[in-house]
This record gives C-alpha cells, sequence and structure tokens, in this order.
C-alpha cells in the first residue's frame, strides 16, 4: 500500500510540474521586462561566463 501512495504522490508531483510549466509560459512578459540582461556589477564570482561576456561586449564599444 505505500507503493501506491509514493506512486500516487510522484504523479501528483509530476502532473503540477507539467500545469505549472505550461502556464508560466503562456503568462505574458510584463511591459519593461522584454530585453532584460544580467547586471554583473554586483556579482562577486570573477570567473562567471555572463560577466565574461559582458565585458568582452563592453570592451568593443
Amino acid at each position: 500500500m505505500q507503493a501506491v501512495y509514493a506512486i500516487l504522490i510522484a504523479g501528483v508531483l509530476v502532473g503540477m510540474t507539467v500545469l505549472l510549466t505550461v502556464l508560466n509560459k503562456k503568462t505574458p512578459v510584463p511591459e519593461g521586462c522584454e530585453n532584460l540582461g544580467p547586471d554583473c556589477h554586483a556579482c562577486g564570482i570573477v570567473n562567471c561566463a555572463m560577466r565574461q561576456n559582458q565585458t568582452e561586449g563592453n570592451k568593443n564599444d
């Protein structure tokens, strides 16, 4: 009987994940948030890929 409960709980969790993912895809992006980029000025991680891409882009400007 415990296996049945475990399968039911797992099924409910998977179903909720799928449902919430579909609903999230259908949600429109708020106005002003269409082209947001990372703000790497406050991040302390020096070897972050996003920071490296941003600093390379700034050098070319």
